[in-house]
């Protein structure tokens, strides 16, 4: 749509575009959605650049193919029909070992060309005593202005959890490993730092220490009696 410079007014020009589809499957060309090209050339360029291949014989043979009559397919579709052709191209899987359950999986295989399972991997359980991790988590709200020691006790309390957790978790580790001598010990992602839980546990002692003298000698709030529980150090 364009101004007429001559009278001002709006003109529409037709302009021809079009979709490319996979010949076997159907499956419109695009990354996001189908593409819409308006030249054979930009669409040729688009297809071979990305793997689609020309179906050709799926075209009219002995004879020049008109542009608009050609067959294309899809990277997955000219694959899949040269593996049928000449069979598939084995190549084993890494692999695959879940850290968290101890569960493996192994001696799996797939074809280099199509990408689909020639043997799916084995799922190999650890042994009953295999050092699981259990992973629990809490959320802790409040409010900052009423308690703004929060902060530095949440702190302290994630490096105390975070270091004792360490520990507690190379201890299972190291007897899973007197039981078992030819497993291999998985490393976490942190490690263990004894100076730093004992710093935290230092810092934890002092203000929760700080906050339990404030709770002993509080005064209990005019406004709210039925808020409040027994003291017991009254």
């Amino acid at each position: 749509m364009s101004t007429s410079p001559a009278t001002g007014r709006l003109t529409f020009t037709t302009t021809t575009c079009f979709v490319v589809r996979c010949f076997d499957c159907a499956t419109p060309f695009g990354y996001d959605g189908e593409i819409h090209f308006f030249t054979l050339e930009a669409a040729r360029r688009d297809l071979e650049s990305t793997g689609w291949s020309r179906a050709h014989d799926a075209e009219s043979p002995g004879r020049d193919v008109p542009a608009d009559a050609e067959r294309w397919r899809c990277r997955d579709c000219a694959t899949a029909r040269i593996c049928a052709a000449v069979g598939h191209q084995p190549s084993p899987m890494a692999s695959w070992f879940d850290r968290r359950t101890g569960v493996s999986f192994q001696d799996g295989q797939v074809c280099e060309r199509c990408n689909i399972y020639l043997a799916k991997p084995v799922r190999k359980l650890s042994p009953a005593d295999y050092p699981i991790e259990d992973t629990l988590i809490r959320y802790l709200h409040w409010d900052h202005a009423s308690l703004p020691e929060g902060a530095d006790l949440t702190a302290a309390v994630a490096v105390l959890i975070d270091q004792a957790n360490a520990l507690g978790w190379l201890t299972r580790w190291d007897a899973y490993l007197a039981a078992h001598p030819d497993a291999v010990r998985h490393d976490r992602d942190d490690t263990l730092d004894i100076a730093a839980g004992i710093t935290a546990a230092d810092q934890l002692i002092t203000l929760v220490g700080k906050l339990r003298q404030q709770l002993t000698q509080a005064v209990i709030p005019a406004a709210a009696p039925h808020m409040v529980t027994t003291n017991p150090d009254a």
